[in-house]
């Protein structure tokens, strides 16, 4: 990389974290941080293990963009992983789809004990997924998957070579793939209680992905879903079995309906707003760089 285009990346950066709720009242911290993870991290071996949030830890390797800005800033994405820690109970079941490391799977049973069921493809990416399950002894809480999910059974193919950010090869794609199992959402929930969350990382692929949950999204007890963008056609489907998009305020606790989520990105569709309200109200604060949310 050059100088240009280090210097670019850190104005990016210092940006972000100006913005950023919780990286902005720390500023320094924030930068404290930044710097001794990219000096360490060139002279210490992989991965260095550092803590997180409840006594979780997280294994970060350089590339791990998700898992250093956790460690930057507290929470990377603040909004949806607060609500995920105010929203979620010991007896509920979190579906992780698009696991990539685990750190949604870290925070839902590491956390807030709840179990999860963790979704990553890849298998480079998984075997770091199950790094992290094995550092914070999450065996008993997280089940890894390593599939994707789709429209119907069988193999599609991934590519290969952009380490954690891998994704579904589009048509024509001139990298490097690999083939990777593909089920649906109905299937991999046979013989497990009903889920209450789900978090969709799937990078565009989110049709064929809602295409395949035809029973599971029906099911009363789902309230809550986690899309990193909403296209069309499933943001007409959930709104016709009861969803309705919504943008949490962690501070405040408090939820605000969407008009138009198309384009949103991580958006929180909702089921029973007055439930999901109430467990919000009455969840336990948590510590997170020195603050409480």
């Amino acid at each position: 990389m050059s100088l240009v285009s280090k210097i670019s990346e850190l104005w990016r950066l210092l940006h972000y974290w100006k913005n950023h709720p919780l990286a902005s009242r720390n500023l320094f911290g924030t930068v404290e941080r930044f710097i001794r993870w990219q000096v360490g991290s060139r002279f210490v071996n992989y991965p260095l293990i550092v803590p997180w949030i409840g006594g979780a830890t997280l294994a970060m390797e350089r590339g791990m963009t998700g898992a250093t800005m956790n460690y930057y800033c507290g929470l990377h994405e603040f909004t949806e992983m607060a609500f995920l820690l105010h929203f979620l109970r010991p007896e509920d079941l979190f579906l992780d789809i698009g696991a990539n490391v685990g750190s949604y799977s870290v925070l839902a049973s590491g956390v807030c004990k709840a179990h999860s069921l963790a979704v990553e493809p890849v298998p480079s990416t998984h075997a770091r997924l199950l790094r992290n399950i094995a550092l914070n002894e999450l065996s008993d809480l997280v089940v890894p998957c390593r599939t994707a999910l789709g429209s119907q059974s069988g193999m599609i193919q991934f590519t290969a070579d952009n380490d954690t950010m891998n994704r579904v090869a589009p048509s024509g794609y001139q990298g490097g793939v690999i083939e990777v199992p593909v089920t649906t959402i109905d299937g991999l929930l046979i013989g497990f209680p009903s889920s209450i969350f789900w978090k969709v990382d799937v990078e565009g692929y989110e049709d064929q992905v809602f295409e395949g949950a035809g029973q599971a999204i029906t099911e009363p007890s789902l309230k809550v879903l986690l899309l990193e963008s909403s296209p069309l056609a499933v943001t007409a489907k959930l709104e016709a079995i009861g969803f309705s998009p919504y943008l949490y305020e962690p501070f405040s606790r408090t939820l605000s309906r969407i008009r138009s989520p198309e384009g949103a990105t991580n958006c929180l569709w909702i089921r029973d707003l007055e439930f999901v309200s109430f467990r919000l109200r009455k969840a336990d604060a948590f510590r997170v760089l020195d603050m409480h949310i």
